[in-house]
């Protein structure tokens, strides 16, 4: 009873929130709408939170420790509980817990609203994490808006899953997407295909002759500039793939890769691309280059290159297209090509068969948040104009284990990179890589001081056989643009009837949070069930969603008076259904249309 009462008095709980963009920034209709719902509940309530379990229903509450199961009993007496996660890691307290009280009226109390009990018995902070997410898949991400948590006692375990829980809470909200984001990639795609790039083939595919070679990725975290010179000195016997920005700080120190990767879909990424053209101190051209870019990328930067190749990009409209022509089923589509640079180049080395891999630059975070990428890339150049906003996104979110030292700092972003390289290595157990970078410590790397490196055997012959490599290992049989197109008009029809359905559970007036949150779980449920019918429309829509879902009922939870709160959430869904439409008729209107930013 005394733990409950402390619980109630002074929650633990993990609350959704966004980082808004100023105005000048907010180039897109998503951005520019969900602050716009910010600033209607800064101007009614302000920014003060009142007590999560004020609340007459909690949502979703983590149970760490079973125990003997009263503390579950005591809050289901004072509160209604939707969703309910227990974590119990010893067998034998589970099953003295199963002697003191009943389960199935735990279970019913939460599926009679619509929720769900769900019991994780044995395992470590792994296992509770991953089925938190799992639970938090099936029930809806908004469930992320306001999670409480409930330490039934302590132990090192449970210690490390609060730490894990820290660690990864970032990762359940991010890199969704939207679906303005989808359209861009759907037109970016379109013309990729009528200047007829090749996409890269499934390694079972096709022969790679220098797959023992070894594979420097060079991405443009601070630790680049200490592998200047060894790349300098073995430039002509290892095959280098520079990542993004990086390909600047190279170009300028005389490195000339024999791919380079980018994966950003917005045009402006073209800008940080021709850096190297008006830098005098470059003397290899972009058309004296290959490209690789995720299907996604904006046309006008792959046709700056000598020859452009296409990686067909997983869980995304624009690749749902490629896919729906892929007859043969012979174009690769990997996972782990998000969020970043890197994680894209990572997967075109391994899906082109190489086996050996070093990694340069690839920090995952910095050491200073003042040195947060190489010295000789465009970020710290004088007239580089965004240098104040980047420096800004720059800032340390979290402290991770250090390659080199005991910790180094990070942002969300550069740790959900890191943890989809990690999982990439983890599936290709073939595939041997090495850590260089003073950055983050990433698993299934072995870590490597740069000096250490050795490279004895030649590499002959080395562009002709990149050339041959990439030849082979890609191409456009099959992928006509009169065929997307045919594509299109259904894909419409399909979205159109799909969003009439989804929106239809949020058309009426909502005069409770938990009438609101049953339609959200109502439109879960439906995307959950058209993910595997229409891949192509669940990737264009559930981003916007998601994020629109959780940020909503995020914001909700600061009203404390009913009235205020009801017009909160009815103007919130009016502002979504708005956008949704507008977003729609851009699909309709400029899905082949040049990108907009």
């Amino acid at each position: 009873v005394k733990q409950v009462e402390l619980f109630l008095q002074e929650p633990a709980y993990h609350h959704y929130g966004i980082a808004h963009e100023s105005d000048e920034h907010n180039h897109f209709k998503h951005s520019t709408v969900l602050k716009k719902i910010y600033n209607n509940r800064v101007e009614a309530v302000g920014s003060e939170l009142p007590k999560p379990t004020n609340e007459e229903r909690l949502d979703f509450i983590c149970f760490f420790g079973a125990g003997l199961g009263y503390q579950i009993e005591e809050l289901i007496r004072k509160k209604k509980l939707l969703n309910v996660f227990l974590f119990e890691p010893n067998n034998a307290v589970f099953y003295a817990m199963l002697h003191c009280v009943e389960l199935r009226p735990l279970f019913e109390h939460c599926t009679n609203q619509g929720g769900t009990f769900s019991l994780c018995i044995g395992g470590n902070e792994y296992n509770a994490v991953n089925e938190i997410s799992t639970l938090l898949n099936k029930q809806g991400h908004f469930n992320l808006s306001l999670m409480y948590f409930f330490k039934h006692y302590d132990s090192p375990l449970m210690d490390k899953v609060a730490e894990k829980i820290k660690e990864v809470a970032h990762r359940w909200h991010s890199g969704w997407g939207f679906f303005e984001d989808e359209i861009i990639g759907i037109s970016h795609t379109i013309s990729n295909l009528k200047l007829q790039f090749p996409v890269l083939k499934k390694a079972n595919t096709f022969k790679n002759c220098i797959k023992e070679a070894p594979v420097f990725i060079v991405a443009n975290g601070p630790s680049l500039d200490l592998a200047i010179d060894f790349l300098k000195a073995n430039k002509e016997d290892i095959i280098i793939i520079s990542c993004g920005t990086a390909l600047k700080a190279l170009l300028v120190n005389d490195i000339k890769p024999d791919m380079h990767i980018e994966m950003e879909r917005v045009a402006i990424l073209d800008e940080f691309v021709r850096v190297v053209e008006r830098t005098d101190e470059v003397n290899i051209k972009l058309n004296d280059l290959n490209i690789i870019a995720l299907n996604t990328v904006y046309h006008g930067i792959l046709s700056r290159f000598k020859a452009a190749f296409l990686l067909n990009k997983v869980n995304d409209a624009g690749g749902c297209l490629i896919k729906g022509l892929d007859k043969e089923s012979k174009y690769s589509r990997p996972f782990y090509t998000n969020p970043t640079v890197t994680n894209a180049a990572v997967a075109v080395a391994v899906e082109l068969g190489f086996e050996l891999l070093y990694f340069i630059g690839m920090d995952f975070g910095f050491v200073s948040e003042k040195y947060h990428h190489s010295k000789h890339s465009i970020f710290f150049d004088k007239d580089f104009k965004h240098k104040e906003r980047f420096d800004g996104l720059m800032k340390n979110e979290r402290y991770v284990k250090g390659n080199f030292r005991d910790r180094v700092g990070t942002t969300n972003t550069f740790d959900s990179s890191k943890s989809n390289v990690e999982l990439l290595l983890q599936e290709q157990t073939h595939v041997k890589a090495f850590n260089t970078s003073d950055g983050a410590f990433i698993q299934n790397t072995e870590a490597k001081d740069i000096t250490d490196v050795k490279i004895s055997k030649k590499l002959i012959d080395k562009n002709s056989k990149v050339k041959e490599l990439l030849c082979n290992a890609s191409s456009s049989k099959g992928l006509a643009v009169s065929d997307v197109l045919l594509q299109i008009n259904d894909v419409q029809l399909k979205t159109k009837h799909t969003l009439e359905q989804l929106l239809s559970f949020t058309s009426i007036y909502f005069d409770t949070r938990e009438k609101l949150s049953s339609a959200f779980l109502a439109q879960n449920k439906m995307l959950l069930e058209i993910q595997n019918k229409d891949e192509m429309t669940f990737w264009l829509v559930q981003g916007s969603f998601k994020y629109f879902q959780a940020y909503i009922m995020s914001n909700i939870y600061y009203y404390s008076n009913q009235g205020k709160r009801t017009e909160f959430m009815n103007t919130s869904i009016d502002i979504f259904h708005q956008h949704i439409v507008d977003i729609y008729l851009e699909l309709i209107e400029s899905y082949d249309k040049p990108a907009k930013y």
